[in-house]
């Protein structure tokens, strides 16, 4: 947890269960948002397209334990909260039923770039996972996302970052809503209509009121960002 100001604080999540604990978790979220958000179709081909799965999620596994969540981008790549891992730690990723050493390509850091970009081999995965665009659009405040973790998909909406005292607003411009109900740190946000990546989920904030604590907001991330922070020689992948 850490204070960012008298009335308002932001906080880093995870998680802590052991490898033991938690290995029998469904790993991925293959499919969750078609569930969720599918739409009637007429047509067998266009019940084929809209059913077939466009995003896989993972768990993280850190020197033995279980932890947040990221999500696989393409060719072995998988992007998370900087925050969930170090780079002296023995990495690792439960994903499509598997556990899988990872390797720590770029590590950032929560109080700057709260992103991490693991590799894991491909070859090794049972089955071929859907590849994940970046959003090329930034969204605006009250668009429909979802927020996808290591098991579960939800509904939310971005919101302005005017919620925010304005110390706060520049550096996490890119929030959404529904703070109790979507996932934590690492997960992936959606855009459900362009079927892109639109950022990671990074922290929440609360606001300190007499009636107690009261969580406003959770900030990600954004492609953007996740963009600039993939390093020169994956370029060539067409994020």
């Amino acid at each position: 947890m850490v204070e960012t100001g008298a009335n308002v604080r932001h906080v880093c999540y995870g998680f802590g269960m052991t490898l033991s604990q938690g290995y029998m978790r469904f790993p991925f979220a293959l499919g969750l948002v078609v569930a969720l958000l599918g739409p009637p179709v007429s047509e067998a081909a266009d019940r084929k397209q809209a059913s077939d799965p466009w995003i896989a999620s993972v768990r993280l596994i850190r020197d033995g334990a279980l932890d947040g969540s990221g999500i696989y981008l393409k060719s072995g790549l998988v992007i998370t909260a900087a925050h969930l891992t170090a780079a002296e730690a023995k990495m690792g990723v439960q994903i499509a039923g598997v556990a899988l050493p990872a390797t720590v390509l770029k590590q950032g850091s929560f109080e700057d770039v709260d992103l991490t970009l693991l590799s894991i081999d491909e070859e090794k995965l049972p089955l071929k996972l859907p590849q994940m665009q970046l959003c090329a659009a930034s969204p605006k405040p009250g668009d429909a996302v979802i927020v996808v973790d290591y098991a579960n998909a939800a509904r939310s909406h971005i919101v302005s970052p005017q919620i925010l005292p304005d110390k706060f607003q520049d550096k996490s411009a890119t929030l959404i809503g529904d703070v109790a109900t979507t996932g934590n740190s690492g997960s992936g946000v959606f855009d459900p209509k362009h079927k892109c990546l639109l950022g990671i989920m990074s922290r929440k904030f609360i606001s300190h009121i007499a009636e107690g604590d009261k969580e406003i907001a959770k900030y990600l991330v954004s492609a953007v960002a996740i963009r600039d922070f993939i390093p020169a020689e994956f370029t060539s992948l067409k994020w």
